[in-house]
């Protein structure tokens, strides 16, 4: 998104505006006021792609989740970074499904910004690969050092937000990195506890939603040490995580080369399938093409020849 709406932009003035005037107001009316004009502008920069008849891709700058509703729930594939942006994200979703039932939500990886909203569907079991249980572990061992790095994010973005131009594309990316770091940051504070996959699979698992399937297998050590992908016959639907970008660029933490025979076994399934995929969902919400799977297959296939 590379400019604001004209709605957005009249909430945005307005929310310059108050920044002007709040000078004269006391602390707790000026905190409130601010909290629900940034709701509302937050609110208001939350997209909705309707992918088919059964799939929503929302998202928020760089938070992105995907709800699919089936004949036994709805299905949510990651859950993005924080309970606060995600609780957003549930209401949408029962909004556009005028339904509140969750059934699963799938990790693609164990990384905070695609777990940290698990929390927000509760009655839902989390899925994931085994090995994001040690990370998950791992990754929350020290708070104080994540609240310091959080906090130090938030304050670089809010430093690039005053420094940019409103209705820019530097403006609304520093708007809502600040955003998604604030919430995540927010939720390490009060020391929110992480909902971790209650079912696990170390190669592969497939899952009968009655009208739909997933069919979900381990790529390998690559971006993460849990890195999955999902795959829905039905709807023609391929989830990649964050293994790779646009024009196929491997996402791969050169620590885990060693993973080549996961790596070729994942790029022959990804090939059988290549006919059957019509949409491509990467881990933050950019639809890829198949031109990007074919450039990302070669570029892995010739790291394992090295």
């Amino acid at each position: 998104m590379n400019k604001l709406s004209k709605a957005q932009i009249i909430i945005v003035a307005g929310l310059v505006l108050y920044f002007a005037i709040m000078l004269s107001c006391s602390n707790r009316q000026q905190e409130t006021s601010q909290t629900k004009l940034e709701n509302h502008l937050i609110d208001s920069l939350i997209g909705i792609n309707k992918i088919n008849d059964k799939t929503i891709l929302l998202s928020f700058g760089a938070d992105a989740i995907t709800a699919i509703k089936t004949q036994k729930g709805i299905v949510v594939i990651d859950a993005g970074i924080s309970t606060g942006l995600s609780s957003k994200f549930r209401n949408k979703i029962e909004e556009e499904f005028q339904s509140d039932d969750f059934a699963y939500v799938v990790n693609t990886h164990s990384h905070p910004d695609h777990y940290g909203g698990n929390s927000v569907f509760h009655e839902a079991k989390i899925i994931g690969q085994k090995n994001g249980l040690e990370e998950i572990s791992v990754q929350s061992v020290n708070p104080e050092k994540i609240q310091s790095r959080l906090l130090k994010i938030v304050k670089e973005y809010e430093s690039n937000l005053k420094a940019s131009v409103i209705n820019t594309e530097e403006w609304y990316n520093a708007f809502t990195q600040k955003t998604r770091y604030y919430y995540a940051l927010k939720d390490a504070e009060f020391q929110i506890s992480i909902k971790q996959p209650e079912l696990t699979f170390s190669d592969s698992l497939q899952i009968d939603m009655g009208d739909v399937s997933l069919d979900m297998i381990y790529f390998g050590k690559c971006h993460s040490n849990s890195d999955i992908l999902i795959y829905i016959p039905e709807l023609k639907l391929l989830f990649t995580g964050d293994l790779l970008f646009k024009y196929g660029r491997p996402s791969i933490n050169d620590s885990l080369m060693q993973d080549k025979v996961k790596w070729k076994q994942a790029i022959v399934w990804i090939e059988k399938l290549m006919p059957n995929i019509e949409t491509i969902i990467s881990g933050h919400g950019v639809l890829l093409s198949a031109e990007d799977i074919q450039y990302f297959n070669s570029n892995i296939l010739e790291k394992c020849s090295n």
